[in-house]
């Protein structure tokens, strides 16, 4: 997969760019690292060797596996023990959360803890794992807690925190996962026969509107809840009443409830009269389009081939659409994103999408957007 032509600045992009040109590999010397036939490892020492494979001919699952390998390639031996889990290890796999570092645990090393080299390979594969808009969403996230830790947040918010953590042996094939956490950031990717499952899925970010950091401007969440806001402005006032829920949502609700359990037990979905909202079926085209608009805002922001493609197909065929609800919840007579307690939802057959917006931790006289991507029947590939 060819890189990206361009890469926001930030303080992550800053070492990338430095690493990039071999200045700044702060690799332990010496350090052993697992035997690999990958090109970032000298092959009789099995030590890094500031190179990093090149999978840019890759394409897909391919180059997901191959962008992994090469990161890999380049961890010492505490690293690499730190970044691999076994497969079944579900207790691991449910250990991700919104919340910043001091408050709970995550797995692998952190992106502060790696070598420049390392933070090259690891750009590289989120790049093979996501789409332009949301690789862009990932670099924004980042950023963004980059942006509260140098306004007021401390050091409880950087991208430096930002871990990854690899379970079992990726495969084009054989079953795996991929895990990609930090405050506000959570993605868990599942590859089953080939296949990539990207749930569950947590972005969020403060601030929500767009923010500058390093001289580069994010908005890392901000079309999701243009999307989602756009669903609800075009309804008349008589469906929009219709599809409002009852009650108070302070966020989410089936954000990472499983947290390091391993079990899914707690990832209750509403069924019944429970689901409540309008039936997207019962919608007129235009409206239609705007909820598949708002689905591919997070669906499609992984690599098309490999994740996102048949996903986006199943979730916005006619038949889904016939089973997928959108509702929302509100203190005003029409949805407001600058109002705490805000709420919208997706719920369909398989797909379950919700955006809450909270009052600001950091800037608290604005709100900011949690977001949760699940899939009913798939979530961690449908087996923890």
């Amino acid at each position: 997969m060819p890189p990206r032509s361009s890469v926001p600045v930030s303080r992550l992009a800053v070492l990338l760019g430095l690493a990039a040109l071999g200045c700044a590999d702060k690799s332990p010397s010496g350090a052993d690292s697992a035997d690999t036939a990958s090109t970032g490892t000298d092959g009789d020492s099995g030590t890094p060797t500031g190179a990093v494979a090149d999978c840019t001919d890759q394409t897909g699952t391919a180059a997901i596996v191959c962008a992994t390998e090469a990161l890999l390639a380049t961890l010492p031996a505490d690293q690499l023990a730190a970044v691999q889990f076994d497969m079944d290890d579900a207790v691991s796999k449910t250990r991700w959360s919104n919340l910043p570092v001091g408050q709970i645990t995550r797995n692998g090393p952190t992106q502060g803890e790696l070598s420049a080299t390392s933070l090259v390979a690891l750009d590289a594969l989120a790049q093979a794992l996501l789409s332009d808009d949301g690789y862009d969403d990932y670099v924004g996230i980042l950023a963004a807690d980059d942006y509260l830790g140098d306004n007021g947040g401390g050091a409880q918010y950087s991208s430096a925190l930002a871990t990854v953590a690899v379970f079992g042996t990726p495969s084009v094939s054989d079953a795996w996962m991929l895990q990609l956490g930090n405050h506000h950031m959570a993605y868990n990717v599942t590859f089953v026969d080939g296949v990539g499952l990207p749930t569950p899925s947590h972005q969020a970010a403060e601030p929500k509107e767009a923010f500058t950091w390093d001289g580069t401007e994010h908005a890392p969440v901000v079309g999701e809840g243009a999307a989602m806001a756009a669903v609800f402005a075009a309804l008349d006032s008589s469906t929009r009443s219709a599809a409002q829920l009852s009650g108070r949502f302070a966020d989410v609700l089936l954000g990472p409830v499983e947290y390091e359990t391993g079990s899914l037990a707690d990832v209750v979905f509403p069924t019944g009269d429970d689901r409540g909202g309008v039936v997207v079926s019962t919608l007129d085209a235009d409206q239609q389009a705007l909820v598949v608009a708002a689905i591919t805002e997070w669906a499609g922001d992984f690599d098309g081939p490999a994740i996102s493609d048949a996903l986006l197909a199943e979730a916005t065929s006619a038949e889904a659409l016939a089973d997928t609800r959108i509702a929302w919840a509100g203190t005003t007579d029409s949805p407001d994103l600058e109002t705490e307690g805000t709420y919208f939802r997706i719920d369909g057959p398989r797909v379950w999408i919700e955006l809450a917006c909270q009052g600001g931790v950091i800037f608290r006289d604005a709100t900011h957007f949690h977001t949760i991507f699940r899939d009913k029947s798939l979530d961690y590939g449908g087996v923890l």
